[in-house]
Formats: C-alpha cells, structure tokens, sequence
C-alpha cells in the first residue's frame, strides 16, 4: 500500500509491532468471519473474469467511453461509499500517531499508549476492512456487469487523468504515489489495447498521440496518461457531465484499494 506509515512503530516498540504482525497473519489465516469476505471476493473475482476476461484483456474502444458505460461506472462506485469513512478512520489514526511521534517524543506517556492502542485495534480491524470492501467491490461489478479491465480504465482516466487525483494515496499517505507492479502493467496493456483499437478503427493521429503519452510515462516517474487536463477531447468529453458525480464517488481513504484483485496463496490472501 502507498506510504511508509511507519513512525508509530517506534513508540510501540520492534517487539510490539512483531506481535501486531503476528496477531494479523493469525486472524487472516484462522478465523473463519475475516476469511469469508476474501473467500468471496476470490471467487467473485473468478466469475469476473470467466465473463469479462483478466484486466488486461479489455480492449478500449476506438471511439472513446459512452455516457452509459460513465454511469455504470458511477453506480458502482456510488455502492462503495459505505466504506469510506471505516478507510478514513484508519487513516486519522495512522496521523494521530505520527502527530504523536513527532511531538516530544514521550512514547510511554497516557496519551501515546492510548494512540498505540487505538492504532493496534484498528491495524487488528483490517483484513476484515479490505476483504469486505473488494468482495462488496467485485459484487458491485458483476451485478452492474462490468469487467475489472473496463473499470480499471475508466477509473485512471476519469480520476487521475481527468479529476486530476493522485495514484494511491490510501489511508497510510496522504501524499499518494504513481502506479506500479501489477496495476501498472495493467495499465500498459490496456493503453496498447486501446493503441491498437484505434489503428484497426483508421485513428492513425490518435494512435500515435497515445503510443507517444505510452512512451513518455515509461521514461518518467508518472503513471497516469495525459495528466492535468490534457485528456484528448473525445475522452475528456465523456466525463464532463458527469464531473460532480465522480468527485462525489472518489474517497481518497480507499484510493490504494480500488484497483487491487486478491490471489489466494496458502492460508492466506496476497493483493495486487
């Protein structure tokens, strides 16, 4: 996930935070009520895929992204807002900590050991948190008939390249980070799936306009394509009606959980 939020580690100590590490991979490996949602966000995320195909099979039309297709988006969205303030809490907690350790550093006084306490229920709080919002994500999905490629796309254009929102910023930094792993890759694909809808459609300038933003984000740092309002118009214009709406569905708390898919491994999840 983005961000270090690290510093409330050395108020509770290396032997603490070990114990918090272990308390999480228990709960996440052994207890049946956490497990479920990632159980069923797994085998969602299958049926997904069996109708949909991977994230990156999804091909970008030439013509650009119709108004139904923004509001399915949006309807989604708008069904996951039930988990932004459970995120932000996290988030204010992970602050209240690094307020505490950048004071006068007195880790042991009242104050400090309540801010560690609180900080370890909410660390303990949240396998359930992210297996609830992906299942309820990939249910939201399915029932809406939408794949996670279509919706990956549309969520970096409409976000990051349109709204302007930086990759990531999640509940740990608020200062938020490009895309990388498998999210950028992912990415990669569908711009040279949309490169090539837009050569067999005969969008020859396009194509180009795109392979060249393609190439320049492989040189550079960033990660989102055509940034601060340099979306090409035919994308641009699809989410202009619709600009309050998607300011209104994105929750910055969630922002390094909104694209992630879940793989079963042992006991356990792994998130990409």
């Amino acid at each position: 996930m983005a961000g270090s939020g690290k510093k409330w580690l050395i108020g509770c100590g290396v032997g603490c935070a070990a114990v918090v590490l272990l308390s999480i991979l228990g709960v996440v490996g052994s207890v049946l009520v956490l497990t479920r949602p990632f159980d069923r966000a797994v085998s969602v995320q299958r049926e997904l895929t069996d109708n949909y195909g991977t994230r990156e099979d999804f091909v970008p039309a030439a013509e650009g992204i119709s108004p139904q297709r923004v509001k399915v988006f949006i309807a989604v969205r708008k069904s996951l807002l039930g988990h932004c303030e459970g995120f932000e809490e996290v988030k204010d907690a992970f602050a209240e900590l690094e307020e505490l350790d950048e004071g006068d550093g007195a880790s042991s006084t009242p104050k400090a050991l309540k801010g560690v306490g609180r900080m370890m229920s909410v660390v303990l709080g949240l396998p359930g948190k992210i297996g609830g919002f992906i299942q309820d994500r990939n249910e939201a999905l399915l029932e809406y008939e939408m794949g996670l490629g279509e919706y990956t796309w549309i969520y970096i254009l409409a976000y990051n390249s349109y709204l302007g929102k930086t990759p990531n910023t999640g509940f740990e930094d608020d200062e938020g980070s490009c895309y990388a792993g498998s999210e950028w890759r992912t990415l990669q694909h569908l711009i040279d799936n949309h490169i090539n809808a837009l050569e067999e459609a005969g969008r020859t300038g396009m194509a180009r306009q795109w392979q060249e933003e393609l190439e320049r984000l492989e040189r550079s740092d960033e990660t989102v394509p055509f940034p601060e309002g340099e979306l090409p118009p035919y994308l641009a214009d699809s989410f202009r009606q619709y600009h309050k709406k998607l300011e209104f569905t994105y929750c910055s708390a969630m922002a390094d959980l909104d694209l992630n898919t879940i793989k079963k491994k042992g006991l356990g999840y792994r998130s990409d």
